[in-house]
């Protein structure tokens, strides 16, 4: 009888322990969580037929289980290039999503691949202005310095996309670019 009433308690006890589980969901799983707050400096060097062209820039956002980034990200040329059939100056400014995705940012030195998406406006020097869209595929590097400044080296392409301007095409502002980005910021853990 002692045993039948031990082993009652004991089962008792054990399936009140798998109630007492907690759930996981979507929004509260130990895997997808808020880690961090960073805001970056971007140092961009852009790459035409003839020469280059620096533009400067700036994002800031969130990271998610310390591997993900979603933010906003703002650019503007600093130096005009000439570019196009009749070598005229361009000005270009854009704004929008910035994505990356660096694994094992724990680490001093790791991968980090991000993908830009927004739009903003290009202009040609005497022939005018038109909106744009910009697509900024990247790859590269990223030094964890200080538990609070990162460095990041990435290089990629600029897609541009719109067809309004006269004599010039998309293929007229697209270019491969270099990134170096002074990243502030905190990532913590639970």
């Amino acid at each position: 009888m002692k045993i039948t009433h031990l082993l009652t308690t004991l089962f008792l006890l054990s399936a009140l322990s798998l109630t007492a589980q907690k759930e996981e969901t979507l929004f509260n799983s130990t895997d997808i969580r808020l880690s961090g707050i960073w805001a970056s400096i971007d140092h961009n060097y852009n790459f035409f037929e003839d020469e280059y062209a620096y533009a400067r820039g700036f994002n800031i956002g969130i990271e998610v289980s310390r591997s993900i980034y979603i933010g906003y990200a703002r650019n503007s040329f600093r130096q005009e290039p000439v570019t196009g059939p009749d070598n005229r100056r361009l000005d270009l400014y854009y704004d929008g999503l910035q994505l990356a995705y660096a694994p094992k940012s724990e680490r001093l030195l790791h991968p980090r691949i991000g993908f830009f998406a927004g739009g903003g406006r290009a202009t040609v020097e005497g022939v005018g202005d038109d909106p744009v869209y910009v697509l900024k595929p990247s790859a590269g590097l990223e030094l964890n310095a200080t538990q609070w400044f990162r460095v990041g080296l990435e290089a990629g392409y600029r897609f541009i996309t719109y067809d309004d301007i006269p004599e010039y095409n998309s293929s007229d502002f697209s270019s491969p670019f270099v990134n170096i980005a002074l990243r502030f910021g905190l990532s913590w853990n639970d």
